[in-house]
Parts: structure tokens; sequence; C-alpha cells
């Protein structure tokens, strides 16, 4: 992946610098985005010594590429208590550029803790032209004497209006930025002691859990893509009986032929309302475990940051407020795992509707086409016949589907080691 995207706006154009795999920068800021913890890393790109870091806002290192629009979003989100993360290009002491895939989580006790990692996959090309577009609008409203703050309104806007579901975005990237930076050759510190010991057994915890995760999130996709295609399938083999309608004559062999159609029509309605409502249920959990996956992602960066941090000195408080932010980390996974016996009792309860509602009609139709051929019904039928055997073998298939995907979610998640494993690296770093 180039390790430069463009991002226009009226600055100029300079020298850049590539963060490397295995960094990881930190640091903490109260309230007001002041900063109050910086790691070597973060010393280290930034160009800045420590001195001239702490008591500083944070965007000393705002690089002007950068569109007021999204830091407007970062803190629309974490003044809700809510973590973000964002592309960002910052802007070094000697003003060479450097990009990184930002997060920032608030603190229980107050103020924000933020860990960032080099850009490894394509969501970052996709940040930096929806960065570009937000940068030309406010470019146009600073042009027309509009104030700072108005200007990031419009561009946060703009990006909306590109992108609608920003944080579908980053729950989707942040996972994937994290296992790249894995596949790229990240891995933990070389390190010896109790926390460290902690942080690489939670990191391992982790691992396990993404997988579990990844696993119900493949299933709520199947379920969604299955009942999408059911309700697809059902509107084609209506389509074709209306089709019958016009090309068959009156009499015995048009209500022979109609029939089950006909039967299959009466009972679409409700087949379709139940695959709508299991296809919104899939919605909910894949968004729900989608949280939880970003959560994940999220910790492991906190967790390896740790063990970096075990195998320095003088940075015990910064070890404490990285657990803070991993129970924050936490809470999120346990809440998808509270609802997951939730979410599988309602997709199994529209699973088995579904397959009990299309039980009868779908044999009919099958014993239908078996007896159906041109010398009875002509030959302008017949297209149309298989047009409904296509559609009742994809119908068929779908339930198969559903019925697979239900079957996946029969065992529950647990973060009972997850949550063991957190506690042993708290209790060493206290």
């Amino acid at each position: 992946m180039s390790s430069r995207v463009t991002i226009l706006r009226d600055a100029p154009e300079g020298a850049s610098h590539e963060v490397d795999v295995n960094d990881i920068f930190f640091s903490v800021t109260d309230a007001k985005g002041v900063m109050t913890h910086v790691n070597d890393v973060f010393i280290k790109y930034a160009q800045y010594n420590a001195d001239e870091m702490i008591g500083k806002p944070h965007n000393l290192i705002r690089n002007d590429e950068m569109p007021g629009g999204a830091f407007k979003l970062m803190w629309d989100t974490i003044e809700d208590g809510r973590p973000f993360a964002a592309y960002v290009r910052n802007l070094a002491k000697s003003g060479s550029a450097y990009d990184v895939l930002a997060t920032v989580t608030p603190l229980p006790n107050g103020g924000y803790l933020s860990v960032r990692t080099r850009p490894m996959t394509e969501h970052f090309e996709a940040a930096g032209q929806l960065y570009q577009e937000a940068n030309l609008v406010e470019h146009e409203a600073k042009a027309n004497g509009v104030g700072r703050r108005e200007r990031a309104v419009k561009g946060a806007e703009k990006i909306g209006e590109l992108l609608p579901d920003y944080d579908a975005f980053i729950r989707a990237a942040l996972p994937a930025e994290v296992q790249a930076l894995e596949d790229a050759g990240f891995t933990l510190p070389e390190g010896s002691g109790e926390i460290y010991d902690a942080a690489r057994a939670l990191y391992g915890e982790l691992d396990q859990f993404m997988s579990v995760q990844t696993a119900i999130q493949d299933a709520a996709d199947e379920l969604r893509k299955a009942s999408a295609t059911l309700v697809e399938e059902n509107a084609v083999t209506n389509n074709v009986k209306a089709e019958m309608e016009n090309v068959v004559t009156e009499g015995a062999s048009r209500t022979l032929l109609l029939a089950p159609l006909q039967v299959w029509a009466t009972m679409r309605g409700i087949i379709d309302e139940n695959a709508a409502t299991l296809e919104e249920v899939a919605e909910e959990l894949y968004a729900k475990t989608a949280n939880a996956r970003m959560a994940i992602a999220l910790a492991r960066l906190h967790t390896a940051q740790t063990a970096q941090f075990s195998t320095e000195s003088g940075v015990d408080e910064s070890m404490r407020l990285l657990v803070d932010a991993l129970e924050v980390d936490v809470r999120e996974m346990d809440d998808a795992v509270f609802l997951h016996s939730s979410f599988r009792r309602r997709v199994e309860l529209k699973v088995n509707s579904i397959s009990e509602l299309t039980k009868i009609p779908l044999e009919m139709i099958r014993r239908w086409s078996q007896n159906t051929n041109e010398s009875t019904m002509g030959a302008e039928v017949m297209p149309l016949v298989e047009q409904v055997n296509k559609a009742m073998a994809a119908a068929d298939n779908s339930i198969a589907q559903l019925q697979q995907a239900s079957e996946k979610l029969a065992q529950a998640p647990s973060t009972d080691e997850v949550r063991a494993a957190l506690e042993r690296l708290s209790s060493a770093v206290q």
C-alpha cells in the first residue's frame, strides 16, 4: 500500500515519514485535549521532546491537510462517552508529515487515552478520499468568510453525506488494521516479569475471543444474505405466476398449472414478513458483533502497549490508565455476550417459522414441476416453469443456509477467560 494518500487542502506538500509496523503511539489528555502523558514512540515521530509536549494541546501536531470535520466527529463521539477511531495525518516539528490510525478512549475518571498505529489497509485510501471532499467544502467556506467551527460542521456534514454510517466503517477498519499489522510482522516485544506475562496472556485470550466473535459475525452475515435471497426468489415466483396467467388458456389446465403458484403467492406475504424480520435481527447481531470486534482490536492495542511499558521504567501510571481503558473495552465485549442469547432465540424462532411455512408450498411446487410438460401446458409455459424451478432451488438453498447459520449461534460466547486475564493484569499493575 502506498505510504502517502492524497488529502488536498490549502497546505503545501512537504516531506513525510512512515510509521514502523511495530510502533504504537501512546498519549493521554485531560478533558480539554491537553497532553498529560506521552510515550517514546510519540516523541520520536512528533520530533518534540517530552517537555515541549506535556501541558500542550494535542493539536500541537495538527496537520493542515486534515479537515476540521474529522475532529468534529471525534469530539462529538468521545464527549458522548464512546471510543472513537479515525485515520489522521499529523505534522512533526520539522514539518514532516506522518499518517496514523488513531483511537481515542474516554477514561472512567476523566480524560482520554489514545493509541495510534501505522495504517495498513484500503480503508486508509477510502478515508483519504472522504477527507479530500470535506476539505473542498471547508476551503470554499473559508473563502466565503465562514469561521473555523462552522467550517468543521460543514466538513463533518460532508463526511456524513458520503459515508452515512461512519461507525460501521470504523468498526470494520480497526479489526482489519490490527490484523494487517500482525500479518506484516507486528509482535509483542520481548520481555519478562509479572506484568509482561499477564499482558501476554491477555493478548492471547483476546485473540481467542476475536475468533469466536468473527464466527458469530460470519453467521449473522449468512443470515442476512440468505433472508434477502429468500425474499428475492419469492418475488420471482410471484412475477412468473402473473406471466403464466397471461399465457395459459381457461380450463382445467389453467387451474392445474396455477394452483400451486397461487398457494405460494398466498403464503408469500407471511414468509416475506418473517424473512424481513430475520434480516433485521441479523443486521442487529452483525452490528453488535462488529462493536465487540472493534473493542477486541482496541483492547489488543492497549494490551500490546502495556506489554511494551512493562519493559520500561517510570511508566506505572501510564499502565494503570491502560488497564482503565481495557476495562472500557471489555465492558463492550460483555455487552455483546449478554445480548447473544436473546439474538440466538430470536433467530431460531424466525428460522423455524420460515422453515415450517415454506415446507408445504415448496413440496407442492416440486411435485407440480415434475408433472408439468410441454405437451399438456404448451411450449410458451416451459421457460416460465424453468424460472420457478430455479427460484425454488434458490429458496431451498436459502432455507438450508438459514438453518446452518442458526446452528452456528448455538454455542454461547463468554468473556470469562478474558475477564480473568484482565484481573490478573490489573493486580500485577497495581
